[in-house]
């Protein structure tokens, strides 16, 4: 998964889920290789509790991993609409060639994708009907025929639309 400046993580989360991250992988090798053979010349509180250095390890693994996450992963990983179930019969997505909001457009609702449907991706450049109406305003997404979506998808207001369909 591409992850650009705009969703990564703030530098001082960064700096703390690298950090976890490598202390819990540093953490899980030392207590593996002292299970194995044993380590001479550890402190003595290394051995006094083996349960709690193992569960440190592994959450401070954990705790890494998600601080490394994307921004956008987090919130929906926290985001569920009140009522289950695929909103809209029709998702359309007019897209072009070479366009980075396009892409980004596409992983936003791909994101979505247990309250959406498929989206059918239709390139304008081969229908010049579609390039006269949405030449410079790629992407734009219909919902069952409505445009709710054109330049960018926002995943709030994705979310408040979701929210506010009954599903289908």
């Amino acid at each position: 998964m591409k992850t650009d400046a705009a969703h990564a993580p703030p530098r001082s989360v960064a700096r703390l889920g690298t950090s976890l991250l490598f202390g819990g992988v540093v953490l899980l090798i030392l207590r593996a290789i002292e299970a194995a053979d044993g380590i001479s010349g550890l402190p003595r509180f290394w051995y006094t509790n083996d349960t709690m250095w193992w569960a440190v390890a592994i959450g401070s693994v954990a705790a890494g991993t998600w601080c490394l996450a994307p921004q956008e992963n987090r919130a929906l990983l926290r985001w569920k609409p009140s009522r289950s179930g695929i909103r809209f019969q029709h998702l359309v997505i007019y897209t072009r060639a070479g366009c980075h909001l396009c892409d980004e457009a596409l992983h936003v609702l791909q994101q979505y994708q247990r309250w959406l449907p498929l989206p059918t991706e239709v390139d304008i450049d081969h229908h010049p009907d579609l390039v006269g109406k949405y030449d410079r305003c790629v992407p734009v997404v219909l919902c069952d025929g409505k445009v709710r979506f054109k330049g960018r998808v926002e995943p709030v207001l994705l979310q408040r639309l979701i929210e506010g369909t009954p599903p289908a």
